[in-house]
């Protein structure tokens, strides 16, 4: 166990094992002793049951192919390709990952630090807020199976949030409709109370900082920004990394220390996939991604983001993903991180997820029924 008092004699083990922003958080949580590292053996996971069913009754092998617009074909649910064999093939294995159980929820607590505070632990603010998903293509858990009925490869998924606190904030809501095709844009419409106004956001808009934090719509999951035919894909590598356990419950109190989360590491291999974004009116010019190898489930771990200027600006890691604890389904997560890498900024996302939600019905993605939540 790494702990502040021994971590000089691991730090530089450690920036070789650790993902970069993993690196950042954990080398300033181990110095002011909020956290320590346990690192465990290697654990094997169970294979998520109908995850694995669906990949092999579609066959998805034989049958997924990406054609020159970087476009996805004859796929219908599980890997499209479970030994991908270039960039744009394992890009498509994350876009199709193991999701959140098809339909689920989760309420988070969202902590923001400036840059004083990633010093002394002192949370700049707090939101409250409940996020819904729902997927429409790609169901292998919950009913309908594999697709929505009459969508007919139209809508991939359907998020909304719903802040909850504090009241000066209170009943912001976000509706996003993620689009299949690769180059519709996605519809995304949020309500500002504080104007009683619902606004339709564009293009820009969702690489634009959520209520002031870290954290961008685009970012969302590490990458919420959709495949585009623009977009060029390499695996840079593969390679074994210290990275956080899965977890079937969370961590038991006190989970978030200082700004960072306390849980045990282990190593494992990961492919690392640079996506070329080439559209100058984009927020960035690529992402990095670092995405599981080993159990074909395509999740994903951390991802760094450069501006237009090619420096390494923001990054987001899932430092605790959640699975379901009945059947090891779905990329949930317990808690990740948001930071700005100029500015010293960070946010900290305190999940508490909701696995196969049967609320997350068409309703939720209505700001009606997210207002009435937020009373």
């Amino acid at each position: 166990e790494i702990t502040k008092e021994n971590c000089g004699n691991y730090l530089e083990d450690l920036k070789n094992l650790l993902i970069k922003p993993d690196y950042i958080y954990v080398e300033n949580g181990l110095k002011n002793g909020w956290i320590t590292m346990p690192i465990v053996k290697k654990k094997s996971y169970p294979l998520p049951k109908f995850w694995n069913e669906v990949t092999r009754k579609y066959q998805n092998a034989k049958k997924c192919k990406t054609i020159s617009n970087n476009e996805l074909t004859g796929w219908v649910a599980g890997l499209p390709f479970p030994e991908p064999e270039n960039g744009l093939e394992l890009a498509w294995n994350f876009r199709r990952r193991n999701q959140a159980t098809d339909q689920s929820s989760f309420y988070s607590d969202f902590l923001l630090f400036d840059k004083t505070g990633r010093n002394t632990g002192q949370v700049e603010r707090t939101f409250k807020w409940h996020l819904y998903d729902r997927w429409y293509m790609g169901r292998r858990f919950v009913p309908p199976i594999p697709e929505e009925p009459g969508n007919n490869g139209n809508i991939w998924m359907k998020e909304s949030i719903i802040i909850t606190e504090p009241y000066d904030v209170k009943g912001f809501a976000m509706v996003r409709v993620s689009y299949d095709p690769i180059d519709r844009p996605d519809d995304v419409y949020s309500y500002i109370p504080a104007i009683r106004r619902l606004r339709r956001l564009t293009g820009r808009d969702v690489t634009d900082p959520v209520l002031g934090s870290d954290a961008a719509y685009d970012d969302f999951e590490v990458m919420r920004q959709k495949i585009s035919s623009k977009m060029t894909f390499k695996i840079l590598d593969t390679k074994d990394f210290l990275v956080p356990i899965h977890y079937t419950e969370k961590p038991s109190k006190p989970f978030v220390k200082g700004d960072c989360f306390q849980v045990d590491w282990e190593i494992r291999p990961l492919y690392i996939l640079e996506i070329n974004i080439n559209d100058p009116d984009y927020l960035y010019t690529k992402r990095v991604l670092f995405i599981e190898k080993e159990i074909n489930t395509a999740d994903v771990y951390a991802g760094q983001c450069f501006d237009q200027k090619g420096r390494f600006w923001k990054s987001n890691n899932f430092v605790v993903q959640a699975k379901d604890p009945k059947y090891f389904e779905g990329n949930n997560w317990y808690g990740c991180v948001y930071m700005d890498h100029l500015s010293g900024h960070s946010t900290l996302m305190d999940m508490n997820p909701v696995f196969a939600d049967p609320r997350s019905t068409a309703k939720a993605f209505t700001i009606k029924y997210l207002l009435h939540e937020a009373k």
